[in-house]
């Protein structure tokens, strides 16, 4: 049991490392959770308040390096309701609906998403404040995004950057932004998932200490490398989502 503890411990470290920049960092602690029992529904319960504890530490690291700005929080926190909103929604229909489908099209919009993102050399490098203007598109993208973090969680952070980038914000600001609202729509899942007996409390303290760890340097190391480092990592992160993503879809 000691054991299990500790390596959710490095395997939260590890995903919170390069979560607090872009996301995904269930790419490490699902599988793990998956390995020592939990039934897919247990394990997706069980990260979503340790992804709350990532998200949170995260965005205090980022305003700690003075990227995420007061107008940033208070444009985060907004976008957050609505995020928390869809993620309420998806967890409420995870547990009654098959995903299958969802995985393979979700797939292919981000294998799109890098494809573009690759194409696009300077796309994310410098902010348009024009795009921001369209508060709400934003907020309808964020409310998606959040239905789907409800479903999954683990490419949320991944996909709220890429949204966030798209409407006129740096990488860095994107992704400092998108841990202010994963921070609620991680919180607003975690509720439903635990009226439902879906989380494994001694687990998910584990894996939170480990990704307030992990996202503490990570994005101390994000921040430091700036949009490049953040552009890198999430090509990589996305090459790695759609391999798993369709892995789940044709083993399943």
């Amino acid at each position: 049991m000691i054991f299990q503890y500790f390596a959710l411990v490095v395997a939260g470290f590890i995903g919170g490392f390069f979560g607090s920049a872009v996301g995904s960092a269930g790419l490490v602690s699902l599988p793990v959770l998956l390995f020592f029992g939990l039934s897919p529904h247990a394990a997706i319960g069980t990260s979503r308040p340790a992804a709350a504890v990532l998200e949170l530490f995260s965005a205090l690291r980022y305003r700690q390096q003075k990227v995420l700005t007061d107008a940033l929080i208070r444009r985060g926190l907004f976008l957050g309701v609505a995020g928390a909103v869809g993620s309420t929604i998806g967890a409420l229909l995870i547990v009654a609906v098959s995903d299958q489908t969802l995985r393979l099209l979700l797939a292919l919009v981000i294998l799109s998403m890098a494809v573009f993102i690759f194409m696009k050399k300077n796309w994310g490098m410098t902010e348009h404040p024009d795009r921001q203007r369209h508060i709400v598109l934003l907020a309808l993208a964020t409310l998606l995004s959040g239905l789907y973090a409800g479903f999954f969680g683990f490419t949320f952070g991944t996909v709220i950057t890429i949204v966030f980038a798209g409407f006129g914000y740096t990488l860095l600001q994107g992704a400092a932004m998108g841990r202010v609202v994963g921070t609620l729509t991680s919180i607003a899942s975690s509720i439903i998932f635990m009226s439902h007996g879906y989380v494994n409390i001694p687990y998910a303290v584990a894996l939170s200490i480990g990704f307030a760890i992990g996202g503490w340097f990570g994005a101390r190391y994000a921040v430091k490398g700036g949009n490049r480092y953040v552009k890198i990592l999430l090509i990589a992160v996305i090459a790695c989502s759609v391999v798993k993503l369709l892995f789940d879809y044709f083993v399943q």
